[in-house]
């Protein structure tokens, strides 16, 4: 799994992971991990939590795999739980060590989170500067750059803009120090542990002092018609698929389909995914009954010890209220992806496409997760180990590389998202007028640098906003 920020990026340039392997204690006749259930080292008080010990932790996360993990006969058998000092750091290593064809490990999704955090993310509040971080570089010279900045957060309250470049954190220079002591500063000012001022530069001006606050996303911004030469074509953009979603998407698409919009255009290039029941309700609303009808969304697929689990996901064509999903009726639609466009994101893509929606993606190639989890909690921490791989009506889930733009195009950081002359938007409208993609000049070395939009930032965030959640859908 790619590294989460400056807190474990930069840390890993002067730490050594713990951990190790010695002698097996983990083969065979493992108990029900019902049984270790809730046994803790720590009991929570007013929760299930029971008077255990940190091996009935891990006792229970080694059972936990072995019943559901997709690859559960990869996973080591030589690993000594001992070894390692916490039940999440045992956790860490309970995955497969394969890798595909290209050399990447084959899961790179494995991760835990305390169930609080894992709460909070899930509600739509955030507790921080409000700053979407893109990144070229973890070590020097560092480049960071501001991708989106949430608005009602200190960040838009202080003027920070998309396309800022980080330069400074509390007096420590951001893009060269290497330094022990500079490391921790730049880790404490960018991901507070406490809600105290830290002082951030950008583009090397003077630093802007910021207090990491409590305030409430939308995911879904932005809806509006863009008049073309042959049709309304309604866009919008979505960030995150979780609860609060549903009244937003069905905000959206009614009032598109009030204008009347031809086409859609769907700005998804940060959305990293979420709950699964969202991603088939939206994909429902655009393509409505005529395409979706006796079709799946998508078919999960478990281990063998599991089989009776696979399901057939539908397309939701109602609201968790049970009342009718507005729908659009379309047979195309494009949609805005960068490799930060992840799980049930590319559900959307391959669903739609499964009922032979046509899908046009601008942008770069998406992250490549056909994978989904059942979240686990368990003493204070929420554990996601992937339990099966989706595919789509027509059969179709080996996209484990990212599926491929149809234009491929750099995101455009000298623009808001939505104007249409940022790259990625000004693209997907010609590309529907033309059936061309742009042609992008080569820059011979050593003439200039290369600009902002001609740049590829990697997003940074935590594993848990990269997900396919496969709850039940509420219903009232």
């Amino acid at each position: 799994m790619k590294q989460y920020g400056v807190t474990l990026g930069l840390l890993a340039l002067l730490t050594a992971c713990g951990g190790g392997g010695g002698g097996s204690t983990d083969t065979g006749g493992l108990p029900s991990s019902a049984s270790l259930a809730n046994l803790c080292a720590n009991p929570r008080a007013g929760s299930v939590d029971r008077q255990g010990t940190m091996d009935n932790e891990k006792a229970f996360l080694r059972s936990f795999v072995d019943e559901t993990y997709l690859w559960y006969k990869d996973v080591p058998t030589n690993l000594n739980p001992a070894s390692y000092a916490n039940p999440q750091l045992y956790f860490d290593v309970l995955k497969t060590t394969a890798k595909t064809a290209s050399g990447a490990a084959v899961d790179q999704f494995h991760w835990s989170q305390t169930t609080e955090s894992y709460e909070a993310s899930s509600s739509g509040i955030s507790q921080d500067y409000g700053i979407q971080w893109g990144r070229q570089s973890n070590s020097p010279p560092r480049n960071w750059v501001v991708i989106e900045v949430a608005a009602g957060s200190p960040a838009a309250t202080a003027g920070i803009k998309r396309g800022d470049k980080l330069t400074s954190v509390d007096g420590v220079n951001f893009v060269t120090d290497n330094s022990t002591a500079g490391i921790a500063t730049l880790n404490e000012g960018l991901f507070p542990t406490k809600l105290l001022a830290h002082k951030l530069g950008f583009n090397g001006q003077t630093e802007i002092s910021m207090t990491p606050a409590t305030y409430s996303i939308a995911t879904v911004k932005n809806t509006k018609v863009i008049p073309t030469a042959n049709g309304n074509v309604g866009y919008f953009i979505f960030d995150t698929h979780i609860a609060k979603s549903e009244n937003e998407l069905i905000a959206a698409i009614n009032t598109l389909k009030n204008a009347g919009v031809q086409d859609l255009v769907i700005d998804l290039r940060y959305n990293g995914g979420g709950l699964l029941y969202i991603a088939s309700q939206l994909s429902y609303m655009i393509a409505g009954p005529a395409q979706t009808g006796g079709k799946i969304f998508e078919l999960m697929s478990y281990n063998d010890k599991l089989t009776a689990n696979n399901k057939k996901y539908p397309f939701y064509d109602t609201t968790s209220g049970n009342a009718s999903l507005p729908t659009l009726g379309l047979k195309h639609v494009t949609l805005l992806v960068s490799q930060g466009t992840a799980s049930a994101s590319e559900s959307i893509i391959n669903g739609l496409r499964g009922a032979d929606v046509a899908v046009d993606l601008i942008g770069d190639t998406t992250r490549g997760k056909p994978y989904g989890f059942v979240p686990q909690p368990n003493c204070g921490y929420t554990y996601f180990a992937i339990q099966f791989k989706g595919v789509n009506n027509k059969g179709f889930g080996d996209y484990a590389d990212g599926f491929a733009p149809t234009c491929k195009v750099a995101d455009d950081l000298t623009k808001a998202r939505g104007d249409i002359t940022e790259g990625m938007l000004r693209t997907a409208l010609g590309y529907r007028q033309t059936g061309a993609c742009p042609v992008v000049a080569s820059v011979p070395d050593g003439i200039r640098a290369l600009p902002v939009l001609e740049q590829s930032y990697e997003l940074v965030r935590p594993a848990s906003q990269e997900m396919r959640i496969v709850t039940p859908m509420p219903r009232s």
